[in-house]
Order: C-alpha cells, then structure tokens, then sequence
C-alpha cells in the first residue's frame, strides 16, 4: 500500500511538472537555459558545495556539544549521502535524515539520533524565522490579491506555532510525550514499547543539548542564517545568469522565502512538481515571468541531481557492501544492515534512471555555453 501511494504521487509529481513546461513552453525555457555559460555553472556548482559545507559544519557544532570529535570528512560524506537519499528515493527528507544518522561514526546511536533532531530543529527554526521576514516585506512591497495574504499569513503561522510546540516538547521529552499521548489512546505500537528505555534516553540527550549548550544553540542558528543569505545569493546570481533583468537581491530574498513553503508540502519526492508550481506562482505574483521561474527550478535541480550522485558514492565509501562501517552496537545488526543497504540500492537505481536525462541536459548546456 506505502509503495503504491509513492508511485501515485510520483507519478501526480511528474505530470504536474510536464504541464507546467508544456503551458509555459519548452521553447521559452530553453532560451533562458541557453545564456548560461558553462564558467556560470561551475559558478553555482561550487557554490552549491559551500552550501553542503557550511550545513555540514553547522551539524559538527551541534556534535561538539556531545563531545563527538568525529571527521569532518566524514560528516560531509554522510550529509551528502543523506542527500542522496532525499533527492534520489521516494523516502524523501524522512530517508534522508535515518541514514544520516545510521552513518555518523558514533558508537553511541542515541546521541547520532539527537544530534540529527537538534540539528533539523534549529535549521527548520531558522528558515521559518526568515520566512516570517520575507513574507512580510512580500505583503508591504507587493500588490496582491486578498486570499494570496491570508494563505502566506496563516502558513506561517500555524508552521510557525508548530514549531515552537515541537521545541517546547523536545526541551521536556518530546518522544516520551508521543508514546505516553498514544498510551492514553490505547495505542501501542509494539516497536516503541520494545524500545520506550532508549527512547526516552535519546530525549534526555535532546533536551541536555537546549539546557546546557545555548551558546552552541545561538552559534547554529548564527550559521543557518548565514546559510539563507548564501542560498539568496545563489538564487540571485542563477536569475542573472538565465537573463533576468532589474532584478534586485531583495526580490531574490522573497523568492527564497516564499519558496520555503515547497519544501514544507513534501507530497510528492523531492516535492516534484510542487516545487515547480509553487515558484512559477511566486514569479507570477512578482511578475518576473513564469519561464524565469520554470527554469531557475530546473538548473537547481540539475544541479541537486549531480550532487546526489556525488552523496552516492559517499554512501558507498563509508558503507561499502551494506552496512560493514556501521560502527559500535550497530554493526552486526541485520535491520541496520538491510535498511542501508535497501537505500542504497534505491539510490543507485534512480541515478541510473535520471543520469541519461541529466546528460541530456548538460549536454545542452556546454552546446549553448560554446554558443555564448
């Protein structure tokens, strides 16, 4: 049933985008890809690598916290394997983040679940923080329709009420609360009762890290909202290099903000299709033209492809043959081992499925760049 639901919304995903570039023209998309250069893609290419650094760092702070002096190198391979998993499986963010964790190289399994959960935490705090800025210089600068106002208003809103319940609760056991909420329903699902011991350990692990380390707290949340401005400039400087004019770093900034609200309605993998709709809507609105929009969605996910394929070959490098590297008490466990290994097989098979189109794609681009 799971599975067929993954291929129903995939394939939803797929022909949403199909129409959105039908309606708009693949011939209008492909005269704004043509006047990048390739200098302008290894521009954003390497500026993507300083965006997966930077987030990689961020992730080591919180681990410090937890004395876990683990490689950076390492964290960086399990970071982009964990991309990987988001961009590549229909298992999406959830995916991603449970091989995060399964790959850190911490004998203690409670603290690599915390750590990933903090780290989340305080990066989802953050983009909600610049989203509430964005959408109201959005509201006060932008004419737009009533309802347009209601739905950016009450989306923040109620996400970010969300949020500030989720910290609250992880501050005082926010799992432990779960179990005890479905106990008082009489549900009982067999793996957390099994489990409820390490659980609530792992809660105590969150909470210590908000009570005894604020300062890394602040320091993170400092990095992440470094991490917004970066990804505003790589935003900013795709719509140069596709030919947008009178375009301003303020406006980049409202597209990224608003554009977080795709990555929070994940029905599809890799928001597929939701993604696309909701920038060609925020172009649209801004009246910057929906091909731009189109296209600047289609270059990063380009690019996001190439990189997972790199997140791959990490994955294969920190877990060669399936779960050998797992360290500590995880290592000879057989749900770890095939749990890995099943992601990683997924991986593979849809980067061998996309690599021809992405090909394709490149392909146009170095025709275009020797045009340029």
């Amino acid at each position: 049933m799971k599975k067929r639901i993954i291929r129903i919304s995939s394939i939803i995903g797929l022909i949403l985008l199909v129409l959105i570039v039908y309606k708009i023209g693949p011939a209008q998309i492909w005269q704004h890809i043509q006047k990048i250069t390739l200098q302008n893609f290894f521009i954003l290419l390497f500026m993507r690598l300083g965006y997966w650094l930077l987030r990689t760092f961020n992730w080591w702070i919180i681990l410090k916290g937890y004395d876990n002096h683990g490689s950076f190198l390492h964290l960086f391979a399990a970071r982009m394997s964990s991309h990987a998993v988001s961009h590549l499986t229909p298992s999406a963010s959830i995916g991603g983040e449970a091989t995060r964790m399964m790959l850190l190289n911490s004998p203690n399994k409670k603290i690599n679940v915390a750590s990933v959960i903090v780290d989340k935490t305080i990066e989802s705090f953050t983009v909600i923080f610049f989203t509430i800025i964005g959408v109201t210089i959005a509201i006060a600068r932008i004419p737009m329709p009533g309802k347009y106002k209601i739905i950016f208003i009450s989306f923040v809103c109620l996400t970010s009420l969300l949020l500030v319940f989720i910290f609250y609760k992880q501050k005082k056991g926010f799992f432990g609360w779960i179990i005890n909420l479905l106990g008082k329903m009489k549900i009982r699902p067999k793996f957390l009762e099994n489990n409820k011991e390490k659980i609530e350990e792992t809660d105590r692990y969150i909470s210590e890290f908000y009570r005894k380390h604020k300062n890394l707290f602040v320091k993170v949340f400092f990095f992440y909202s470094l991490l917004v401005l970066f990804w505003t400039t790589e935003i900013h400087l795709t719509l140069m290099f596709i030919g947008a004019k009178n375009i301003t770093f303020l406006d980049s900034f409202i597209i990224v903000s608003l554009g977080s609200i795709a990555f929070a309605i994940q029905i599809t993998p890799a928001s597929l299709g939701i993604y696309e709709a909701t920038y060609v809507a925020i172009f649209a609105l801004l009246k910057l033209g929906t091909g731009l929009g189109i296209t600047l969605v289609l270059m990063r996910r380009l690019i996001a492809l190439m990189w997972a394929g790199i997140g791959v070959l990490g994955m294969m490098r920190l877990n060669p043959g399936g779960a050998k590297n797992v360290p500590g008490e995880d290592r000879d466990d057989p749900g770890v081992k095939k749990k890995i290994q099943e992601e990683l097989e997924r991986a593979q098979e849809e980067l061998k499925k996309r690599s021809g189109g992405a090909r394709e794609n490149s392909g146009g681009d170095q025709e275009s760049s020797g045009g340029a």
